[in-house]
């Protein structure tokens, strides 16, 4: 808002650009993020915000949620350099509303990690009390809130059609449509299913912020490509006008704040992300690729996020016909990190966690890597 009320006041052709926007975005989000970063952490352990158990001096304990000042970075960016339009305000309400969500259970977290330091409630009976929000309830807001966005996108975005992106085939021979009794649940299911998915990839320090950061690259540079008639034309990929470029700085925002975070959350970490933090991550980018007309990619681009969701979604339902675990611990990486720890081979906890993360964050550059080739030359 702020950038563009500029450009008209001077004229000066290089604020239109929304690559500069974007580039601006990304710098103001991380400077204040990585300037207010500090006093939060400072203000969190004052008040000893944490949920954790482990660690007896809680000057190294990390502190949370970082999801609440994502919030406020993130609004505050898009203020100065966004130009809001009917794909950002519905974008931003999606992260709005479910950062919110997240932001009630991670109170609640820290309300009754005091309770069992009081010893008013057990470690095992805050396990079934850690969240504000009661599971069904929480589903229920999960599938309500995107619903009620798709319904109203597709009724006022001229380019919210139904129409949806495939692999490997071009727009010229294949180009499916789906009625709105398929789009409608189709748009809510990949909001919510991303909600939950980074949720629950968000076990480990910075396990989820880069997949996030790579599916945001993926979903910017398709806006920005699908914004161009002739590169969409000669790449045979959806030519979508109407302002899906003005998410590029929003985009930008995001990635600069989770550039930041990641400055103080590299291992040991400092602060966690919350629930605030992922399940409004989550939710954004599930919207962005619905938006690109690029979710049949989630499955290639967000391989580790719907990789841990569908990871829990065996778990309990095996563990409910069965009554055993499919799994050592869902969601995945827990898997991986028992697994481990029983082998034998590394030195210890952190080892093991920190090994985890290197390879996802690698498999998450590859598979953006792939997804960009698949989009935009293999059809």
């Amino acid at each position: 808002m702020l950038i563009e009320f500029i450009y008209q006041k001077t004229n000066l052709f290089l604020l239109n650009s929304r690559l500069f926007s974007t580039g601006i975005a990304t710098v103001i989000s991380f400077g204040l993020a990585i300037s207010l970063f500090p006093f939060y952490i400072n203000f969190l352990r004052k008040f000893q915000m944490n949920s954790e158990f482990e660690s007896k001096d809680k000057s190294v304990q990390p502190v949370m949620p970082a999801g609440i000042l994502f919030l406020f970075i993130v609004i505050i960016t898009a203020l100065i350099t966004v130009r809001f339009n009917s794909y950002v305000i519905s974008s931003l309400i999606i992260y709005v509303f479910f950062g919110v969500i997240g932001a009630v259970d991670d109170i609640a977290k820290v309300v009754n990690k005091r309770r069992v330091t009081r010893g008013e409630i057990s470690k095992q009976q805050y396990q079934y009390k850690s969240d504000g929000i009661s599971a069904s309830l929480r589903l229920s807001l999960y599938l309500i809130i995107p619903l009620i966005i798709a319904i109203i996108a597709y009724e006022y975005i001229p380019n919210i059609n139904g129409t949806i992106n495939l692999p490997f085939i071009s727009i010229t021979k294949i180009f499916p449509y789906l009625p709105v009794w398929l789009f409608i649940p189709y748009m809510t299911l990949t909001i919510a299913i991303l909600a939950n998915g980074v949720n629950f990839t968000d076990g480990f320090d910075t396990l989820a912020t880069v997949p996030s950061i790579t599916c945001l690259i993926f979903v910017g540079v398709i806006s920005f490509i699908s914004s161009n008639v002739l590169w969409s034309s000669y790449l045979l990929i959806p030519y979508i006008e109407g302002g899906l470029q003005e998410l590029l700085p929003l985009i930008g925002a995001v990635t600069g704040t989770l550039l930041a975070y990641l400055w103080y959350n590299s291992p040991p970490s400092t602060i966690i992300m919350g629930d605030s933090g992922s399940v409004g991550l989550g939710g954004l980018i599930g919207i962005l690729f619905v938006f690109t007309k690029a979710g049949f990619y989630l499955p290639i681009v967000g391989f580790i996020f719907l990789l841990e969701f569908i990871s829990v979604f065996i778990q309990i339902g095996y563990f409910k016909i069965t009554r055993k675990r499919f799994f050592l611990m869902a969601p995945i990486h827990h898997h991986y990190h028992i697994k481990m720890k029983k082998s034998g081979i590394y030195g210890g906890d952190f080892q093991i966690k920190s090994k985890i993360m290197w390879r996802f964050h690698i498999l998450s550059v590859v598979l953006l890597v792939l997804g960009l080739v698949l989009f935009l030359k293999i059809r």
